[in-house]
């Protein structure tokens, strides 16, 4: 069955909502639990270096370090699950700058090629941000892959965009119960007249294809 425009945006609210508070928990939590605990655990190495030869003290602040940057981490996860999008410097630069933030610490390489700028009207270019931001989130979180790549085109009156991954290619982008990521994903782009297709091919890796409308120019 085919919903109409206002069916679309109504389930798309719910799902965002749900989404929303999905995300703020989850960014509750990491504040409160994990976060919490590695600096109660730098504290207590600190503690302990005094008290220990000169290799071994060494090798404690190696530690403290690894603990610190996964600390650091942690928290810009929580700026990146939270923070609105800025989209003056073009969708591909807000993108770039997002990948860089959801990858650091990681193997993973990101690079983009085509255009920074894409011809969407505002609601179409947030809703692109929206939807790729918890595409880039999924490969952080499953993909396990080295290289991640955006392709952004237009073509045939439309903006596609891939985002390209050489992971393990499994089907987890639905993180099962509770996680609303891909139903949202989905919802964002059949809101703005677009579509979303999902590839997955084990072992190969995933790609995320979105296509808008490109927004009509007025004289």
């Amino acid at each position: 069955m085919t919903l109409s425009v206002h069916q679309q945006r109504d389930q798309l609210e719910k799902l965002a909502g749900m989404e929303a508070r999905e995300r703020s928990q989850l960014a509750e939590s990491i504040h409160d639990e994990p976060i919490q605990r590695i600096v109660a655990g730098m504290m207590r190495l600190e503690n302990l270096c005094p008290r220990l030869d000169r290799e071994a003290q060494a090798e404690l602040e190696l530690v403290s370090i690894q603990l610190e940057m996964a600390a650091a981490w942690l928290r810009e996860l929580v700026v990146v699950a939270l923070s609105p999008p800025i989209l003056t410097d073009g969708i591909g630069a807000a993108l770039a700058s997002l990948a860089h933030s959801i990858f650091a610490g990681t193997v993973t390489v990101y690079s983009s090629s085509g255009p920074l700028h894409a011809q969407l009207a505002p609601p179409a270019k947030e809703a692109a941000y929206r939807i790729l931001r918890e595409a880039l989130i999924n490969a952080r979180k499953h993909a396990k892959a080295t290289s991640v790549r955006l392709l952004l085109a237009e073509r045939n009156g439309n903006v596609v965009l891939s985002l390209v991954d050489d992971g393990v290619g499994s089907d987890t982008l639905d993180a099962g119960r509770g996680h609303f990521g891909v139903a949202t994903m989905r919802a964002r782009a059949d809101a703005e007249g677009g579509h979303l297709g999902i590839e997955s091919t084990p072992g190969v890796g995933t790609v995320v294809t979105l296509t808008l409308p490109m927004m009509t120019k007025t004289l």
